[in-house]
């Protein structure tokens, strides 16, 4: 999992990367910030509230988050039980970073299912 993280923090436009639990524990990540605890269980309960919103207006769970800033975008996608959370600085390019975080999401989510055999 770090491997898959370590690439996506690589890119030049991409600042964090974590891999949080539905319970809003970080399970792995590469994270610029002292309250890794708080961002943990916020990008879960923002996620979570993402997709009940979404299901309430009868569209659906929600399979790709992103949120614009003054300062760059905050992305975020479902990765088997676990969510994957993107930061960014700067302008960037949005579909560039959700591209990347998909083929992360196929690989931490065939990584998980080969540990769990």
């Amino acid at each position: 999992m770090e491997t898959i993280l370590q690439r996506l923090t690589e890119l030049d436009d991409i600042h964090n990367a974590i891999l949080v639990g539905k319970d809003g524990l970080i399970v792995s990540g590469i994270l610029h910030s002292e309250d890794e605890e708080v961002i943990g269980a916020m990008s879960a309960a923002a996620f979570g509230s993402i997709n009940n919103f979404t299901s309430q207006m009868s569209n659906g769970d929600a399979l790709h988050v992103i949120v614009e800033t003054k300062t760059g975008t905050v992305q975020m996608e479902e990765a088997g039980e676990l969510i994957l959370v993107v930061t960014t600085r700067g302008s960037s390019n949005p579909g560039r970073i959700r591209l990347e975080m998909k083929k992360a999401c196929r690989q931490l989510v065939r990584h998980l299912a080969e540990a769990n055999y």
